[in-house]
Parts: structure tokens; C-alpha cells; sequence
């Protein structure tokens, strides 16, 4: 049935789910209840083409169509699509289709707009930042690894450590994000910022106190080794 094929579910399974895995198993989940093509598609209003094609690996169904298929089999849709997840290559977001996050912290005047939520364990976490001057003061962030920002509307002031920068439209800093650090719009103004951070995750190098590296130049703090002085400068006995 046409609706099966352009369900707008259709792209959000091709994205996650290995369809060839998936079609390998509800062939078997069909065999193992001793069902023929005709007989199931007969009680899920389905065509033999769509599900011959869906068992070979060669049609996406919707979330809706794989339901009705799963109801019929008898087995649950957890059963076809459990561990065929997959990364998707890409994700596209469109402009304004964010998900928005207020603050975790309660503060007001600092709003979130992820732009990477469907990619998992991602490396990095791009999101917009919406800046108002009423309220936003907040507890500094802080995190292990890098912090990428670049204003796209409006005046702020970054509050680094000990410094402050100044960051208008088109302006962008890189930073080391472990340093406390504050964003903020100039006065009671507002301003929108494209912020991508990066936050290593541990590995098997671990620092002797035994917490990930975080990747940052560090100054060497071993103590030099004394030099012997030269043979001529040696005293003579």
C-alpha cells in the first residue's frame, strides 16, 4: 500500500536500521510460524511485491507498516529491529527544527538549540545559544576538552578565567573549556551564538590520578636532572 513507501518514518528507519538484517529476520520469523507470502499479506493488507522486497533487503518500511507486519508475526517489533541499529552518516536539522533546552540550572536568559541530537555518542555537541541580558548570570561552565564559539547576532562578553573578551557579530574564540567561563550579552541586549563543544572520552590512557587526558599542551612539572660539570670543571684532587 502507497503508504507504507513515503510515511515520513521511512527516512528516520533508513537512517537507523540495518534493512537487511531487518528483512533476513521477519523471513524467518514468517518461516518460523510455517506462513507463506500470500497468507500474510493477506491478513496485513500488504502486496507479495512489498514484502518479497522488504524480506531481500530491498524496501525501507514505515514505522507503521512494520507494526501491522510485526502484529501478524506475532513477535513484536522489538524482535525485527533489536541490535540492527546502525550511526547514521549524517543528520540534517533545519533552521528553527532544534531541539530547545532551557538551562539545567534553572537561570534564565540562556537557551539551548542542539543541532546534533539524532547522532549518538557523537564526539562533538554543536548547539545555538540564545543570549538575553535580563537574568543571565550563571554559574561558570566548565568541562574537559574544547569549546568552539562564533556569535551570529549581537554583542556579548566572554568571562575566561581571569579575562574578559569582548565578541561581536562574525567574531569567534577557541578555548580550552576546563577554564570557568561565562557568556553573556552586552547590557540587556540579546545575542545568538554557535557554540561546538568537544569533551574527550576516556581511554585506556589514564593520568596517573586515573581521569582522561583532556588532550591539552600541559608544562612539563618534572623536576630537570642535575648535570655533572664538565671533566676540565671537575675539581682535581
Amino acid at each position: 500500500m502507497p503508504g507504507f513507501y513515503n510515511s515520513p518514518d521511512s527516512h528516520l528507519m533508513m537512517n537507523s536500521v540495518n534493512i537487511a538484517d531487518l528483512g533476513r529476520r521477519a523471513r524467518a520469523a514468517r518461516l518460523a510460524r510455517r506462513l507463506t507470502l500470500e497468507e500474510v499479506v493477506s491478513r496485513a493488507q500488504f502486496t507479495v511485491s512489498w514484502l518479497s522486497k522488504l524480506e531481500n533487503g530491498q524496501l525501507t518500511p514505515s514505522l507503521e507498516g512494520l507494526v501491522k507486519l510485526a502484529q501478524v508475526l506475532e513477535c513484536g517489533v522489538d524482535a525485527l529491529v533489536q541490535g540492527l541499529s546502525i550511526p547514521p552518516q549524517y543528520v540534517v536539522v533545519k533552521q528553527g527544527e532544534g531541539r530547545i533546552e532551557p538551562s539545567r540550572d534553572g537561570r534564565n536568559g540562556y537557551v539551548t538549540e542542539s543541532l546534533a541530537d539524532q547522532w549518538r555518542d557523537r564526539a562533538m555537541n554543536p548547539v545555538i545559544v540564545h543570549l538575553s541580558g535580563v537574568g543571565n548570570r550563571h554559574h561558570p561552565d566548565n568541562h574537559n576538552g574544547e569549546r568552539f564559539l562564533l556569535v551570529l547576532e549581537g554583542e556579548l562578553t566572554l568571562e575566561y578565567g581571569d579575562e574578559l573578551i569582548s565578541l561581536g557579530k562574525g567574531d569567534s574564540v577557541y578555548i580550552y573549556a576546563a577554564i570557568p567561563h561565562v557568556l553573556a550579552p552586552v547590557g540587556r541586549g540579546t545575542a545568538k551564538v554557535l557554540s561546538v563543544s568537544y569533551d574527550p572520552k576516556p581511554t585506556a590512557a589514564q593520568s596517573s590520578h586515573g581521569r582522561p587526558s583532556t588532550g591539552r599542551p600541559r608544562k612539563d612539572t618534572e623536576t630537570p636532572k642535575k648535570r655533572s660539570p664538565p671533566a676540565s670543571r671537575r675539581k682535581r684532587s
